[in-house]
């Protein structure tokens, strides 16, 4: 068995040695819990449990049996990990929803002209930036995060299909901004769920397996968008057909997520008491805890003041400029390499396979290595060498290789891996519930800022070479590579001055302190046990 029980099942309190109120060593090395509510969820479920002996025994029992424990881990991938790749799947759908459109006569019916293409796709990020911090604080304060997630999914699908209502520039600017807005809150509150639920070790390959439906989407949008070019309706355009279908699918997904995605451990109705026990000894080794309501002003202090965390918003805001341009632009770029508009649609979805593979590889793979950056910074260089052969292969607009520049447009779909790894780093390096909300607000703040400056490096009187956008994702995914450097130091740095003090304590109260500061909602710079990882 590879998990430690800190608990004693004959005693008549079997998580008393959970409980960081009793901590019975120095505030210098961990930070006493003063009260029940001020400490994580899981231990306040743990300790007025009216059954807390029998429902440990169970607990044990499940984690101690490999068959069982394996039957738990499966449980929680099959009542986790669909709905939030359905949510994600969704989500990227319909932000890219723009991209199929542009194609498909959006542009020509709602008169849009100059850089209003581009002004559109920025507003979605604009409504994003908005919301990013109103909307993860309020959930935390609801603390119904399967819920709110879900609520959320269903209005954004309503605004999605009210898209095909728009018929000009302002009316676009519009739905766009209301879109960004209520999509602002997911990836957080899935990165929220992951380190809910799994081991550190385990949270990089689970991270993928939404983070790949990104690519997935590519290649569903872009096939049903060419399908969709087929349909010829006199009453309405074909893209108002798009975007009508997407918007009620997303709907019925909101739905589902309100109806059976589990709010946390302890409020999931399909597990027992027991198997919620298992789940939550399972993962006190993250010394990461699943949640609290109660906003904490000191946690979100420190958040503003690590360095880690603002490293963590720079490589977001380069890796994320050329996600802006390509998101928006791929289709279009595949018409100026010689491509007819539907053709365009049918050839961009080969890229989503790309991405498909390179995230699950990628996610594998840094669970494998307990190694995040230098496997983000494998996945940055066939784009970085893909955007290079965009540049020399169409100079000043003049394709030279269609073939050539298609297998270069390919290649640029491998970077979004590093951005999912980016998540997995914030799930696995970031403790203490108001700052896990407070940094993936930041993280995604960032990814605005980087994605609002990606749509503006595509500059129509740049067409239809588009030189500037280009060169931007070179410039900007090299520069990504020393921060990530960086951002590795600061780890591993972190990592050795907090074994030096582990080294001076007694073994003893080392290992009292270790257990009760699992669920004790100390941050990571708290808490001496907690372990980043690079």
């Amino acid at each position: 068995m590879d998990e430690k029980l800190p608990i004693d099942v004959s005693k008549a309190d079997p998580f008393d040695a959970l409980d960081s109120r009793k901590l019975s060593i120095s505030e210098q090395t961990a930070k006493p819990t003063a009260v029940l509510e001020d400490a994580d969820e899981a231990l306040a479920f743990l300790e007025n449990h009216p059954n807390k002996q029998a429902i440990a025994v169970e607990g044990a029992a499940i984690l101690e049996d490999p068959k069982r424990r394996a039957q738990l881990v499966r449980k929680i991938d099959f009542t986790i990990i669909p709905l939030l790749a359905a949510v994600y799947f969704m989500q990227f759908l319909d932000k890219t929803t723009l991209n199929y459109t542009s194609v498909m006569g959006l542009r020509r019916d709602a008169h849009l002209v100059g850089q209003d293409y581009s002004n559109i796709g920025m507003l979605f990020y604009i409504g994003f930036l908005a919301a990013e911090f109103p909307t993860q604080y309020l959930a935390q304060r609801i603390s119904r995060l399967g819920m709110y997630l879900g609520t959320n999914v269903c209005i954004w699908g309503a605004i999605l299909a009210l898209h095909a209502a728009c018929t000009s520039y302002a009316s676009l600017s519009i739905v766009r901004v209301l879109l960004g807005i209520f999509e602002s809150c997911v990836a957080p509150i899935l990165v929220l769920i992951i380190a809910m639920w799994y081991r550190k070790e385990e949270q990089g390959k689970r991270v993928s397996w939404f983070y790949v439906c990104n690519g997935l989407t590519q290649i569903f949008g872009g096939l049903v968008a060419y399908g969709v070019t087929y349909a010829h309706n006199s009453h309405i355009q074909t893209w108002k057909i798009f975007y009508i279908v997407i918007g009620l699918l997303t709907v019925i997904v909101g739905l589902l997520v309100c109806l059976f995605l589990p709010d946390s451990p302890v409020r999931a109705r399909r597990f027992t008491d027991a198997e919620k026990v298992a789940v939550l000894l399972r993962v006190k080794d993250n010394q990461s805890g699943t949640q609290n309501a109660h906003i904490k002003g000191a946690q979100i202090l420190e958040s503003i003041k690590d360095v880690r965390v603002w490293l963590v918003s720079l490589t977001v805001i380069l890796t994320s400029i050329p996600n802006g341009g390509i998101s928006n632009y791929s289709n279009i770029l595949l018409t100026t390499f010689g491509y007819s508009s539907q053709k365009a649609l049918a050839l961009n979805t080969p890229g989503g396979a790309v991405h498909a593979v390179t995230v699950i590889l990628v996610g594998w793979l840094s669970d494998l290595l307990h190694d995040r950056s230098s496997i983000m910074l494998i996945a940055t260089l066939p784009t970085i060498l893909g955007a290079g052969l965009m540049v020399g292969l169409d100079p000043g607009g003049v394709p030279k290789d269609k073939a050539g520049l298609l297998a270069a447009s390919y290649l640029t779909q491998s970077f979004g891996a590093a951005f999912m790894l980016l998540l997995a780093w914030n799930a696995s390096n970031i403790a203490g519930h108001s700052k896990k909300v407070t940094s993936n607000a930041l993280t995604m703040v960032s990814f605005c800022v980087g994605n609002i400056l990606g749509t503006q490096t595509f500059q129509d009187d740049q067409a239809p070479g588009y030189i500037g956008g280009k060169a931007s994702i070179i410039a900007t995914l090299v520069a990504s590579i020393l921060s990530v450097l960086t951002l590795r130091f600061c780890n591993d740095w972190l990592n050795k001055k907090k074994r030096r003090e582990l080294e001076s304590m007694d073994e003893s109260a080392r290992e009292e302190a270790r257990e009760r500061s699992a669920f004790s909602d100390m941050t990571d710079r708290q808490n001496l046990f907690f372990v980043y990882t690079h």
